[in-house]
């Protein structure tokens, strides 16, 4: 799909962000897309509403707290075959013209289409689709993604999943969005053992926020072109010790707050953990993307919705992270 394709459709264009001052927010004018396809877009509906019922539980590690939640609405996602084949051979859902027929969007900055998630997480939950059918890659979208979140403000918070980590439609580039104070590791991120590595003097704070089973690395700033270009070097130090050509498996959070942004990066090493492919007791259908590295893990299944365990839950961390020692060797490459 070209750039102009979605111009061939305005029927699927409900308002249009191109930032102007003066205009009407984005967080407002998304509220109002959401609101319109509750009344307008039945499935969606119905979806939504299955997703307020979802049951969820606590469960803490230490001062840590988790949560639990089970969501049959997420089946399709979290149970999808992502091998190179059948993704080849399916029609991209992303693209504007296998969208559902009633589903609209916000165009945002003439680049990217703002949608209500039809399988929904939270209340609201958007998907920032490229107008461009190409593939999901960070490094080449950090000042879209820094802009988001900038326009969204300090009430959302904007996530990634890497092509290999998450991401449901790998070839297709997007961003979501979930209403900031959902996520346990907002709370982490604020009070958590941070250990501040380096403060230079661009005013790019760097360091490590250790978890349960995983760490995270954190960076704060409030000059877009500084972080921007601190993220490139640590995607790069992080491609160079895990050997690998192709993006290197992360998750990341964003959100900006008090005029400085705040990124959270999560160093992958697997997809799923090896419990999501066994049969029987020591079967667990858990696929950990952004939102399950930030402490909310989605389960499709009630048995493992009733089964998870602190315990349980560190040990997938552990399996599909990055340990301790290869996230300091990224560490001291940055330094």
């Amino acid at each position: 799909m070209k750039t102009s394709d979605y111009l061939l459709m305005p029927d699927r264009i409900w308002s249009e962000y191109d930032g102007a001052p003066g205009g009407t927010s984005l967080a407002s004018t998304c509220g109002e897309l959401f609101s319109q396809q509750l009344f307008n877009w039945q499935e969606f509906a119905v979806a939504h509403m299955s997703m307020k019922g979802a049951w969820f539980r606590e469960i803490t590690s230490g001062q840590h707290t988790m949560l639990v939640q089970f969501n049959q609405g997420r089946t399709v996602s979290a149970t999808a075959a992502l091998d190179a084949e059948t993704i080849r051979n399916r029609p991209c859902f992303l693209c504007v013209y296998h969208l559902p027929a009633a589903q609209k969007a916000v165009l945002y900055r003439k680049t990217f289409l703002i949608l209500v998630n039809p399988y929904p997480i939270f209340s609201p939950h958007y998907t920032v689709v490229h107008v461009n059918h190409e593939p999901q890659e960070l490094e080449r979208h950090l000042g879209a993604l820094l802009a988001l979140a900038h326009d969204l403000g300090p009430a959302f918070m904007v996530f990634y999943n890497g092509p290999r980590c998450g991401a449901s439609a790998p070839d297709h580039h997007h961003f979501q969005v979930c209403p900031s104070g959902m996520l346990p590791i907002e709370k982490d991120w604020e009070e958590g053992e941070r250990e501040i590595l380096c403060a230079d003097r661009e005013d790019v704070s760097f360091g490590v926020l250790r978890l349960p089973g995983r760490n995270a690395l954190f960076m704060e700033g409030s000059v877009p072109e500084t972080l921007e270009a601190f993220l490139k070097r640590l995607i790069g130090a992080m491609g160079e010790v895990m050997g690998s050509a192709e993006e290197p498996m992360l998750n990341l959070f964003c959100k900006q707050k008090e005029g400085r942004w705040q990124l959270l990066v999560f160093p992958r090493r697997k997809h799923r953990p090896d419990a999501y492919y066994r049969e029987g007791k020591g079967s667990v259908l858990v696929t950990p993307g952004a939102v399950e590295m930030g402490g909310l893990l989605i389960t499709i299944r009630e048995d493992d919705f009733l089964k998870m365990t602190p315990a349980l839950a560190e040990e997938i961390y552990r399996e599909v992270s990055l340990p301790p020692e290869v996230i300091e060797e990224i560490v001291n490459r940055m330094k």
